[in-house]
């Protein structure tokens, strides 16, 4: 239990850096537009700020001399009295309304947004904003240290945990919409490539499966077992996906290092999920996709060092799923076993192999599992006639200006990932520095080691063109480094000399840990997809008028969903689908691209629905590479041999219809 004067000094800490950092940004801002502050009611801001950052100071130093006084101010501050039904009651309804509100404000002051008509300065609006959410957020940890009967750091992390676990199934449920057109440049293509494994039912004949993430399109199909469902359902069905899995993963962890076996007392075991609901939340912040958890939760609930061979069954299973997966994922299952095994099995009068034989064997079974899936996969897929495809990440450009700060990405790859990853990372370093003497170095060098070689090859998946943009390659790194420190915090470390140790915790880095999730949910929060429904209902009639009365095939390189669910008839053409155009031509893979010329050059389509193309040369905008690689090997061919004859444009979504030209036009 952290001392409470650790948890108060914490928070004015933090306090005074917060309302520092709105001080210094609202002074920027009131020399750009020229505030004149004493004829302004931001000079009243001006001196509360400084009036609480003068309050953290002094409260501070206060804490640190202490005076009687403090104690009586500590133990008033316990809440003690108000422990009875009627007060946790309020404290309940308390955290409920703050929940609503935060978003209900950010919502309403359009927070980050230019209002049009309004006189309200975005910017100052914005900042306002934020320093609310802080206040809240404080508020909020009385609320449940009441309502929960705990302490202040509890009610703190509950707080935040709570909160973040809220908004982030808040974002992933938005885009559960009955809009019927792509909410993103390849929202709905996601469907398709799961409609493949049911392809002969949807569309009267057997098409290849896909070549990029089988594994999360074969999780999706699982909604086509439902013929009635249609866009919004599967829409539902793949938040469902991202919630369930992601929390399996979570709780599989929390399971090992702090609920199994069960801690004595409610605080060890609220301890445990609170864990559990903050790695849920930095999975998700990571980006690791909800098809991948199935590699950490298989190893994490059956692989134990007392059982080699059920570990070896575990490994196989997650090998084989890794295999058809994503090829960086190839060595996860293996590499989280041995993680669990130099972490439990101590090294003492043995020799190095004998110490090594199963990670050996388990490392071994793993990547030949995971290759053999893989070589499998190709042929059973229909995809024999174009292997490159699933070599396409061998081939691509490496962008390394992504590692860092760029219109993109603004933080960078790297800078983002330190902060994400930094409180694990923390752990990890301060368990090494202090208790490096308990473990052999074997053990040391092997974690390490491959916590280093994950970060290292994550660094080169992220900069390949089309990544970049977030963290999700970074997955690997992140994901062996949260399960490694976890075994740690949760004190399920064996020594050499055979006995649990576990680390002390450091309520400030604590506290930095629960905060960042909530620092990038908070500003990422935006009301329900809304649109006008009549207008897209008219949107998607005119387009079903257009290709249904055309003599000939039609390519549908996106919206393709329109034809799996039946809004549009006309039969499917499988290939030339957007996403696998674009892989295509990142890897510039002749093949494909060959033959989507010929196919274009010979009019072999009656019509193209596809993005509104054009031929715009980009420098130094977000994605500027991928579209200048699309405007160099495929809109250049389509619009030689097509002409736009229609232009669907939407807040949402903007496509165009192509008819073929009665003579070329400018040609590459």
């Amino acid at each position: 239990m952290t001392n409470p004067k650790t948890f108060w000094q914490t928070a004015f800490v933090f306090t005074f850096f917060a309302n520092l950092a709105i001080l210094v940004w609202s002074a920027m801002r009131w020399a750009e537009i020229g505030v004149i502050l004493y004829r302004s009611v931001w000079g009243v801001a001006l001196l509360l700020y400084l009036g609480i950052l003068a309050g953290c100071v002094f409260l501070f130093f206060w804490i640190k001399t202490g005076d009687s006084r403090v104690e009586q101010l500590v133990s008033l501050l316990e809440l003690t009295p108000l422990s009875n039904i009627f007060w946790r009651g309020l404290g309940w309804g308390l955290f409920a309304g703050i929940l609503l509100l935060i978003p209900w404000l950010k919502f309403t002051l359009r927070v980050g947004e230019v209002v049009k008509g309004s006189t309200q300065d975005p910017v100052l609006t914005t900042i306002l904003f934020y320093w609310i959410c802080w206040w809240l957020v404080l508020l909020t940890s009385a609320a449940l240290k009441v309502a929960l009967k705990t302490s202040w750091q509890g009610g703190f992390a509950a707080a935040l945990v709570i909160l973040g676990v809220a908004y982030e199934i808040f974002i992933r449920f938005r885009v559960v919409s009955d809009y019927p057109f792509s909410l993103g440049w390849s929202e709905t293509s996601r469907y398709f490539y799961a409609s493949l494994y049911f392809s002969k039912s949807l569309y009267g004949e057997t098409f290849p499966l896909s070549t990029l993430h089988p594994t999360r399109y074969f999780l999706q199909s699982l909604a086509y077992l439902i013929p009635s469902w249609g866009l919004t359902e599967h829409r539902f069905w793949q938040f469902l996906l991202w919630i369930a899995l992601t929390g399996m993963a979570a709780i599989s962890l929390a399971w090992r290092v702090l609920l199994s076996p069960l801690p004595s007392g409610e605080g060890s075991r609220g301890e445990g999920w609170l864990f559990a609901g903050w790695f849920f939340l930095y999975l998700l912040l990571v980006g690791v996709y909800y098809h991948l958890t199935v590699i950490i939760f298989v190893p994490l609930l059956f692989v134990s060092p007392k059982h080699p061979w059920r570990s070896l069954i575990a490994i196989l299973f997650a090998s084989l799923w890794a295999g058809v997966s994503r090829v960086n994922w190839f060595p996860m299952p293996a590499m989280i076993a041995v993680a669990i095994y130099l972490l439990e099995v101590q090294y003492s009068n043995t020799r190095p192999l004998d110490y090594l034989k199963w990670p050996f064997l388990w490392t071994l079974t793993g990547l030949l599992a995971a290759l053999a899936a893989q070589a499998a996969y190709i042929p059973l897929s229909g995809n024999a006639n174009n292997p490159e495809m699933f070599a396409s990440s061998f081939t691509s450009d490496l962008l390394w200006y992504r590692l860092w700060p760029n219109a993109l990405f603004p933080l960078g790859i790297v800078p983002a990932i330190l902060i994400v990853s930094g409180p694990f990372l923390l752990v990890l370093i301060a368990a090494t520095l202090q208790q490096w003497k308990r473990l052999h170095p074997l053990r040391w060098l092997g974690l390490w080691g491959m916590i280093f070689v994950l970060f290292a090859g994550s660094l080169v998946v992220s900069v390949k063109i089309g990544g970049g943009g977030d963290l999700h390659n970074m997955d690997t790194y992140a994901v062996l480094l949260g399960v490694v420190s976890a075994w740690f915090i949760g004190g399920k470390v064996v020594s050499e000399s055979g006995t649990d140790f576990s680390l002390s915790r450091s309520w400030p880095v604590t506290s930095i840990a629960l905060l960042i999730p909530l620092l990038f949910l908070i500003p990422s929060l935006a009301p329900l997809i809304t649109y006008n429904k009549p207008w897209a209902q008219n949107q998607l009639q005119q387009l079903k008028t257009l290709v249904e009365a055309a003599n000939g095939p039609i390519l549908f390189t996106t919206e393709r969903h329109l034809v799996t669910f039946g809004q549009i008839d006309v039969a499917m053409i499988p290939e030339y689908e957007r996403v696998t155009l674009m892989e295509a031509a990142m890897s510039n893979n002749r093949k494909m691209l060959e033959q989507l010329y010929s196919d274009l050059r010979a009019h072999r389509f009656a019509l193209i629905v596809s993005g509104k193309e054009n031929l715009f040369v980009k420098e130094d905008e977000p994605f500027a590479e991928e579209n200048n690689v699309w405007n160099l090997r495929i809109a250049p061919y389509i619009l030689c041999y097509y002409e736009s004859v229609a232009l669907f444009e939407s807040d949402y979504s903007r496509f165009e219809v192509f008819a073929p030209r009665a003579a070329p036009g400018v040609c590459p």
